[in-house]
């Protein structure tokens, strides 16, 4: 389907599959722009170009058309799964510009040197390609290590460092590339994490008391090693003073197992919320010792936060916010590397395919494959409901559906002091805590709100007037 002459970025044309038509609107977005591009080597065609924008420049590698050894530094390109972006089609059109014999068919790239890289084509997958020289020696040495096509197996991630090592000696000309050692690096450090979690916990519970598990809490104890297993996740469920133990258990769960303790925050929507969870959180003794902050959204968006600062942990309480890609907190939270992102919503049941993509990528840009490819192929199930069998298949793993998890429960836990542990209701509603936190949230709606306050106001005081 076409506006005029240009493809329709939101509805994909019959005669074309999804990836071809995100292909084409990248050229086409590539023809439209003003971009220059720069050769940065001697070679005719295959080689490094910087292409550049009013708003930004990106360094390409051109290694022939549709190859999965091109690359740009962009993330689209690294998180869009189809080996091209605005960058490499723009560097595209440069060459058929001033190289006929587009595409070069009879022309191959093949350098003396041999590489390990990242390939972003379909996913992510670390490979070899072997260059002239020495060809034989890498051949046996990649043969005991990589598949057929070239493939270095999850499972063979653990010998990188000692493959680049072996390579290197043979010749000083291989290269394995940086973003390799990143993506095996955040690949083992899952495994090791779930590994120790595994073999830590083996009833697949935490206990909360931190020494035995408890039949009475077995429900939230197997939700509390859910969470601390896939190391981030996404919370469904209506508010309930429970969630506030669970985080604060959570803190120090995730905390436990992380030898860099860097700086976590505890986002929540108000200042009167950031006095009711701190007045929780601190009843946790290891909680109190850790460097966690519990701010407010208005806060938190005024914190100064250097571009790529690392944290731990982060929970926002109302995820809401960050369906609009250019919301404070979400402008916000994507300048901090966190490595435990926990989020919570009320329900699914009120956001688009868009937005819940733009909540989801928060925790990495990977995590639901490409956006364009998700919204979809899933768009027919929307609007969402709470049942994990419908979800759509990339969320499972970290979504979590508390409401029925802390409905299932005994009983609810509070104080993780042994000593001190005390039980909280199920049934939420009747609790002295919902009934003061219900009352701390609503005043601070009406506090927001200057008509509100000013008719509060003419309550209190024609409760204070004596009659005449």
């Amino acid at each position: 389907m076409k506006l005029g002459n240009r493809l329709s970025n939101k509805i994909c044309p019959e005669n074309m599959t999804v990836e071809e038509w995100q292909v084409a609107l990248r050229r086409e977005n590539a023809r439209e722009s003003d971009f220059q591009v720069d050769h940065l080597d001697k070679n005719r065609i295959w080689g490094d170009y910087l292409v550049s924008s009013g708003t930004g420049r990106y360094r390409v590698a051109f290694r022939g058309v549709q190859s999965d050894r091109n690359f740009c530094s962009c993330l689209d390109f690294r998180t869009n799964g189809l080996g091209t972006c605005k960058h490499l089609e723009a560097v595209t059109l440069y060459l058929q510009e001033h190289v006929p014999g587009y595409p070069w068919a009879g022309l191959t790239y093949t350098p003396e040197y041999t590489s390990i890289y990242v390939s972003y084509k379909g996913g992510r997958s670390i490979r070899v390609r072997i260059g002239t020289a020495y060809q034989a020696e890498y051949q046996r040495l990649f043969a005991q290590y990589f598949d057929e096509e070239g493939v270095l197996p999850p499972s063979q991630y653990i010998h990188l460092e000692s493959i680049c090592q072996q390579a290197q000696a043979i010749s000083a000309s291989f290269r394995c590339y940086d973003d390799v050692h990143e993506f095996a690096t955040e690949c083992l450090h899952q495994e090791q994490w779930k590994a120790e979690l595994r073999a830590t916990y083996p009833e697949r519970a935490i206990p909360w008391n931190k020494h035995t598990v408890v039949e009475e809490f077995s429900a939230v104890e197997h939700l509390l090693y859910d969470l601390c297993y896939e190391g981030y996740g996404f919370i469904v469920g209506t508010k309930h003073p429970f969630y506030m133990h669970l985080i604060a258990r959570l803190v120090e769960e995730v905390y436990q197992g992380e030898e860099q303790r860097e700086k976590g925050y505890v986002i929540v929507n108000n200042e009167t919320d950031v006095l009711v969870w701190q007045a929780v959180l601190f009843e946790y003794s290891e909680y109190v010792h850790l460097p966690v902050q519990v701010v407010s959204q208005e806060q938190f968006v005024k914190i100064q936060i250097p571009q790529g600062t690392k944290s731990t942990f982060v929970y926002v309480h109302d995820a809401d916010c960050l369906k609009e890609w250019k919301n404070p907190v979400s402008l916000a939270l994507k300048k901090l590397e966190v490595k435990h992102l926990y989020m919570h919503v009320d329900t699914l049941n009120h956001l688009t395919p868009v937005q819940l993509s733009s909540i989801l990528q928060h925790v990495n840009p990977f995590i639901i494959g490409p956006f364009y490819k998700f919204i979809h192929t899933y768009r027919p199930l929307f609007p969402l409901v709470e049942d994990a069998e419908l979800l759509p298949l990339e969320m499972k793993p970290f979504t979590f559906f508390a409401t029925q998890r802390i409905q299932a429960a005994v009983a609810l836990p509070t104080s993780g002091d042994e000593q001190t542990i005390r039980i909280l209701p199920v049934d939420d509603e009747r609790t002295p805590e919902h009934k003061v936190n219900r009352l701390f949230t609503l005043f601070a709606e009406i506090l927001e709100d200057p008509d509100a306050t000013l008719l509060l106001r003419t309550k209190i005081l024609s409760l204070t007037q004596p009659d005449h």
